[in-house]
């Protein structure tokens, strides 16, 4: 569900895998897929240098945000 791709040269062109609406991977905030390694730190939380391996999976910041908040299968503001 691509839609106006035209202006998008087709190797940054993707679909958002949250909404399915056309991405161009180059724009700003766009997020990536990653999964990899992350030492653990004595006070917690995880270790500046990883080893991330990238997908090739993309998401609008947008979708990302609305997703890591709940919204995401929110479609009205009725009840």
């Amino acid at each position: 569900m691509l839609e106006n791709p035209t202006h998008i040269p087709s190797r940054f062109l993707m679909a958002c895998e949250l909404c399915g609406r056309a991405l161009d991977t180059r724009a700003h905030g766009v997020h990536q897929w990653t999964a990899g390694w992350v030492m653990n730190r004595a006070g917690g939380g995880g270790h500046a240098v990883a080893v991330p391996q990238r997908e090739n999976r993309w998401a609008h910041r947008y979708c990302v945000e609305r997703k890591a908040k709940g919204w995401d299968n929110q479609h009205s503001m009725l009840p």
